[in-house]
């Protein structure tokens, strides 16, 4: 009897553990082991087997061996955007890596004595004005944990503290807290909500396929738009997102929340946005010219001269 398949680490980032998980759901839909599928491939088992693991990026030809292995006769685009993303998430998950290695031996390096420094050709700065510079190849390093992962790490914490001291009457319990409400709760960004929506869908085990699939008997969605809007940077609008509840099997008395959330950093990014000034209309000064005045008062002066003749000759008549 084959033993059980281990589980794809959690700390792998979302587009690697994406590939392996779309790996393993297309083999164990054509029922193959991993030696039926090397017997059908260039590839021993084992390496087959390392590919879907999640523990690291295979290369494409393992792949492509993989999946025509499994009988696959389509189109290999979808797969090899898998491939490309998770290679890229990867590049930066060893960027970020090598410059947290790189600051903290430098801060370490403050603090050596200088008999424990290796011996150097250059000359050092003095550690109170070194810093680390990023080389150009450097990529802008990974986000920390999501806020639903975060949250998840306290709340494992406080059960714990509640295992060990049950009775402390000095300590609040909040056990029955809502992982995902608590999460959404402490969003203030556009990218917090679709960093919750990322952690959602690895929580559930759930592929990009498996959205699209399960969107159908709502509103069909193709795993292109799903990806294209859980990778992008503005959220989503009520009617998709309440698709992608959906499809993730979120209860409809559980959206609400998560409506909610959207809706409030709407407003806030409204409220806070740079708007133009209001248009106003500056009143123009007619323009009079001396010419017409000299005639305005000529009219006028004439006018009066008339009225004023006018007046002594009803005087007159009345005497």
């Amino acid at each position: 009897m084959a033993r059980p398949e281990k589980d794809i680490p959690a700390t792998a980032p979302m587009e690697v553990a994406e590939l392996a998980r779309e790996l393993r759901a297309l083999r164990r839909s054509r029922g193959l082991t991993y030696k039926d599928l090397a017997g059908k491939s260039h590839y021993s088992a084992a390496a087959l087997s390392t590919a879907a693991s999640g523990k690291t990026v295979p290369k494409w030809e393992v792949v492509e061996s993989f999946v025509r292995g499994c009988g696959f006769t389509g189109d290999l685009t979808t797969w090899r955007r898998l491939h490309m993303n998770a290679q890229a998430r990867a590049r930066t998950e060893e960027a970020a890596g090598k410059a947290k290695v790189r600051v903290t031996e430098a801060e370490s390096g403050e603090t050596d004595g200088a008999e424990e420094r290796p011996e150097v050709h250059q000359p050092r700065l003095p550690g109170a004005i070194r810093k680390h510079v990023a080389a150009p190849e450097d990529v802008i390093p990974a986000q920390p944990d999501g806020l639903l992962v975060l949250v998840q790490q306290f709340m494992d914490a406080h059960m714990q503290l509640d295992t060990r001291l049950p009775d402390e009457p000095q300590r609040v319990s909040s056990l029955t807290v809502d992982h995902v409400h608590t999460a959404l709760a402490l969003c203030t960004t556009p990218q917090d909500v679709l960093s919750v929506m990322r952690e959602l869908v690895a929580h559930k085990s759930l592929t990009i396929g498996d959205l699209e699939r399960r969107s159908r008997p709502f509103y069909p969605i193709s795993g292109a738009t799903f990806a294209h809007v859980l990778n992008g940077d503005e959220l989503p609008t009520t009617e998709w997102l309440n698709i992608f509840l959906r499809a993730c099997g979120v209860d409809q008395e559980r959206t609400l929340i998560w409506h909610y959330t959207v809706t409030r950093i709407k407003i806030a990014h409204l409220r806070h946005r740079k708007t133009p000034p209001p248009l106003t209309v500056t009143p123009v000064e007619p323009s009079i010219s001396p010419d017409y005045m000299r005639r305005l008062l000529i009219l006028i002066v004439s006018v009066m001269s008339v009225l004023g003749a006018t007046a002594t000759a009803i005087i007159q008549m009345l005497g």
